[in-house]
Protein backbone atom coordinates (compact mmCIF):
# COMPACT_ATOMS: atom_id res chain seq x y z
CA UNK A 1 0.00 0.00 0.00
CA UNK A 2 1.40 3.54 -0.42
CA UNK A 3 2.21 6.07 1.73
CA UNK A 4 -0.80 8.51 -0.01
CA UNK A 5 -3.14 5.54 0.22
CA UNK A 6 -2.66 4.92 3.91
CA UNK A 7 -3.02 8.65 5.21
CA UNK A 8 -6.04 9.15 2.93
CA UNK A 9 -8.21 8.94 6.14
CA UNK A 10 -10.27 11.12 7.20
CA UNK A 11 -10.68 11.12 11.33
CA UNK A 12 -8.34 12.58 13.74
CA UNK A 13 -7.97 9.97 15.41
CA UNK A 14 -6.66 7.96 12.34
CA UNK A 15 -4.53 10.53 11.06
CA UNK A 16 -3.02 10.13 14.57
CA UNK A 17 -2.77 6.47 14.39
CA UNK A 18 -0.61 6.70 11.58
CA UNK A 19 1.51 9.12 13.17
CA UNK A 20 1.77 7.48 15.97
CA UNK A 21 2.73 3.89 14.25
CA UNK A 22 5.32 6.18 12.53
CA UNK A 23 6.92 7.20 15.51
CA UNK A 24 7.13 3.74 17.43
CA UNK A 25 8.59 1.80 13.98
CA UNK A 26 11.21 4.26 13.85
CA UNK A 27 12.06 3.74 18.19
CA UNK A 28 11.90 -0.16 17.72
CA UNK A 29 14.54 0.48 14.98
CA UNK A 30 16.55 2.04 16.61
CA UNK A 31 16.39 0.73 19.97
CA UNK A 32 17.35 -2.62 18.01
CA UNK A 33 20.18 -0.95 16.53
CA UNK A 34 21.84 1.08 19.78
CA UNK A 35 20.66 -2.79 22.24
CA UNK A 36 18.45 -1.29 23.96
CA UNK A 37 16.82 -4.22 25.82
CA UNK A 38 13.33 -2.82 26.38
CA UNK A 39 9.91 -3.58 23.92
CA UNK A 40 8.43 0.11 23.28
CA UNK A 41 5.81 -1.61 25.58
CA UNK A 42 8.27 -2.15 28.68
CA UNK A 43 10.01 1.32 27.85
CA UNK A 44 6.34 3.56 28.23
CA UNK A 45 5.69 1.01 31.61
CA UNK A 46 8.99 1.51 32.85
CA UNK A 47 8.27 5.05 32.01
CA UNK A 48 5.08 5.30 33.95
CA UNK A 49 6.53 3.16 37.13
CA UNK A 50 9.37 5.30 37.62
CA UNK A 51 7.40 8.73 37.61
CA UNK A 52 5.07 7.28 40.45
CA UNK A 53 6.99 5.77 43.88
CA UNK A 54 3.47 3.81 45.06
CA UNK A 55 2.32 2.46 42.23
CA UNK A 56 0.50 -1.08 41.98
CA UNK A 57 -0.36 -3.37 39.26
CA UNK A 58 -3.94 -2.45 39.70
CA UNK A 59 -3.04 1.23 39.18
CA UNK A 60 -0.37 0.41 35.73
CA UNK A 61 -3.69 -1.86 34.56
CA UNK A 62 -5.92 1.38 34.76
CA UNK A 63 -3.10 3.98 33.69
CA UNK A 64 -2.20 1.58 30.15
CA UNK A 65 -6.07 0.78 30.02
CA UNK A 66 -5.49 -3.08 29.98
CA UNK A 67 -6.26 -6.20 32.03
CA UNK A 68 -4.05 -7.10 34.54
CA UNK A 69 -2.75 -10.07 32.79
CA UNK A 70 -1.41 -8.41 29.78
CA UNK A 71 0.41 -5.82 32.52
CA UNK A 72 1.62 -8.84 34.72
CA UNK A 73 3.17 -10.57 31.77
CA UNK A 74 5.55 -6.80 31.13
CA UNK A 75 5.89 -7.00 34.56
CA UNK A 76 7.89 -10.50 34.43
CA UNK A 77 9.55 -9.99 32.20
CA UNK A 78 10.79 -6.47 33.23
CA UNK A 79 11.57 -8.54 36.53
CA UNK A 80 12.98 -11.58 34.76
CA UNK A 81 15.36 -8.82 32.99
CA UNK A 82 16.17 -7.70 36.43
CA UNK A 83 14.95 -3.69 35.77
CA UNK A 84 11.61 -3.76 37.66
CA UNK A 85 11.17 -5.39 41.35
CA UNK A 86 8.12 -5.71 43.35
CA UNK A 87 8.11 -4.60 46.84
CA UNK A 88 5.47 -4.66 50.07
CA UNK A 89 3.74 -1.87 50.82
CA UNK A 90 4.66 -0.40 54.06
CA UNK A 91 1.54 0.89 54.93
CA UNK A 92 -0.31 -2.46 53.20
CA UNK A 93 1.47 -5.70 53.15
CA UNK A 94 -1.10 -7.19 50.98
CA UNK A 95 0.02 -4.83 48.22
CA UNK A 96 2.97 -4.45 46.05
CA UNK A 97 4.65 -1.49 44.90
CA UNK A 98 6.34 -1.35 41.59
CA UNK A 99 9.97 0.01 41.72
CA UNK A 100 12.22 0.60 38.81
CA UNK A 101 15.80 -1.07 39.49
CA UNK A 102 19.10 0.74 39.14
CA UNK A 103 19.99 -1.74 35.98
CA UNK A 104 16.26 -0.72 34.99
CA UNK A 105 16.90 3.29 35.29
CA UNK A 106 20.46 2.75 33.28
CA UNK A 107 18.34 1.01 30.48
CA UNK A 108 15.72 3.61 30.71
CA UNK A 109 17.95 6.86 30.94
CA UNK A 110 19.42 4.98 27.66
CA UNK A 111 16.56 4.39 25.83
CA UNK A 112 15.06 7.92 26.97
CA UNK A 113 18.46 9.37 25.29
CA UNK A 114 17.31 7.60 21.96
CA UNK A 115 13.57 8.64 21.99
CA UNK A 116 14.54 12.48 22.63
CA UNK A 117 17.02 12.25 19.44
CA UNK A 118 14.27 10.86 17.54
CA UNK A 119 12.04 13.41 18.75
CA UNK A 120 14.64 16.11 18.05
CA UNK A 121 14.69 14.67 14.17
CA UNK A 122 11.28 14.45 13.89
CA UNK A 123 10.73 18.30 15.11
CA UNK A 124 13.56 19.63 13.32
CA UNK A 125 11.97 20.92 10.60
CA UNK A 126 8.82 22.49 12.15
CA UNK A 127 8.58 26.19 13.14
CA UNK A 128 8.58 26.59 17.73
CA UNK A 129 5.05 28.52 17.34
CA UNK A 130 3.67 25.16 15.50
CA UNK A 131 5.30 23.29 18.04
CA UNK A 132 3.76 24.94 20.35
CA UNK A 133 0.35 25.07 18.97
CA UNK A 134 0.52 21.36 18.75
CA UNK A 135 1.68 20.44 22.26
CA UNK A 136 -1.83 22.14 23.00
CA UNK A 137 -3.25 20.58 20.46
CA UNK A 138 -2.70 17.10 21.40
CA UNK A 139 -3.66 17.92 25.04
CA UNK A 140 -6.92 19.37 24.75
CA UNK A 141 -7.92 16.36 22.35
CA UNK A 142 -6.72 14.18 25.47
CA UNK A 143 -8.95 16.28 27.69
CA UNK A 144 -11.69 15.93 25.33
CA UNK A 145 -10.90 12.28 25.07
CA UNK A 146 -11.31 11.83 28.60
CA UNK A 147 -14.55 13.57 28.60
CA UNK A 148 -16.29 11.96 26.15
CA UNK A 149 -15.54 8.40 27.83
CA UNK A 150 -16.36 9.58 31.21
CA UNK A 151 -12.99 9.39 32.80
Amino acid sequence: MKLKQQLCCCTLGCKMGFAIKGIVRVLKKRFQEEDIALTIEQYFILNIIENDESLILKELAEILDRDNSAVVRHITKLENKHFLARAKDPDDQRRKILLVTRKGLNMLEQARKIAQEVNNELWQDIPEEKMKYLNNFFSDIYEEALELANC
